[in-house]
Parts: structure tokens; sequence; C-alpha cells
């Protein structure tokens, strides 16, 4: 591993998108297709896709009234958009170790104008003492990749965190 970063490279974000016609699915049907490695029409896209842009501009683009974050560890990815569907399988991505983040209908009207990665960033501090070290190790990533933009910065963050203040 790199030193003196939290930035792992094999970690990776996208927001889910389900196409099977709904505008709404409960976290239960998520995990259900995660764990059964995307056996329904499913469209992945990167975190940077759509980082900066406010709830109502990711809503916009993936037609549902929730949005779900998913974190893992993938290899042997495209770079762009993901699309599974039921008739390629997902032989294109393995994604391993999974963490979810599950922004409901509520949630998000009230977060109507907030970024992304902010709405992201404040769940995760929120988690964060709580969480177990794998996900710790995925929320610095996240927090050095999109909200701190270097190494010193979410060391300092990590630290705030751990004392509580």
């Amino acid at each position: 591993m790199r030193e003196n970063t939290f930035d792992i490279p094999a970690y990776k974000f996208f927001v889910m998108k389900i196409i099977d016609g709904r505008s709404s699915h409960d976290i239960n049907y998520y995990k259900f297709l995660i764990e059964n490695n995307f056996a329904h029409n499913v469209v992945l896209i990167p975190f940077e896709n759509v980082d900066g842009l406010e709830v109502k501009e990711v809503k916009k683009l993936v037609g549902t009234k929730e949005i779900v974050i998913v974190g893992g560890m993938y290899y042997n990815a495209a770079n762009d958009i993901i699309h599974c569907d039921d008739k390629e399988g997902i032989s294109s991505m393995n994604i391993c170790n999974f963490n979810v983040i599950y922004f409901d209908k509520k949630f998000l009207n009230r977060n109507y104008n907030k970024s992304i990665d902010k709405i992201c960033e404040k769940y995760m501090e929120k988690k964060y003492e709580k969480s177990n070290s794998y996900s710790k190790r995925m929320y610095r990533c996240f927090f050095e990749r999109y909200q701190d933009g270097s190494y010193e910065e979410t060391k300092k963050r990590i630290k705030r965190l751990e004392i509580g203040k």
C-alpha cells in the first residue's frame, strides 16, 4: 500500500440504480441484489460521475425516490457506468465487502439542495466510531478522495472523530 494515504485504489463507490420500471425499492431489495451478485437489471454509476451534484440532480439522474450508495472492493471493472442484466450476468466485475448507504425519500426531501458527497460525508462521520475496521478504512478512503483531498486533512478529521469532538 502507498504510504501516507487513506485512498485505497481498490475501494470504489457507486450510485446503484435498479432498472425494473419501479421508482422505489426498500433497502432489503438492494441488499438482496448485491448479495446475489446483481441478479437483476442494475446500473452502477461511479461516484466520480455524481460527486458534487445536489440530491435533486442525482434523483433526476437515477429516476428513483431513494438513493443508494454502494462501496466495495472491486477488480476487473470498466471505468464508466457499469450495466448488469440478467442476460449478460456480471462477468465484467467482481465486488466484495460491501458497504451500502440507503437514503430514503423522507431524508432526501429534507436534504434536496445539499450535495450528495456532503450527505455521504455526514452519514459516514456519524457512523464512524461504531463501525468495524473495514468500514472505517472505507470511510477514510472516501473522506480523503472526495472531501479532504489530502492525507493530512483526513488524519485531522479522524482524530476529531475518534475523540468525539
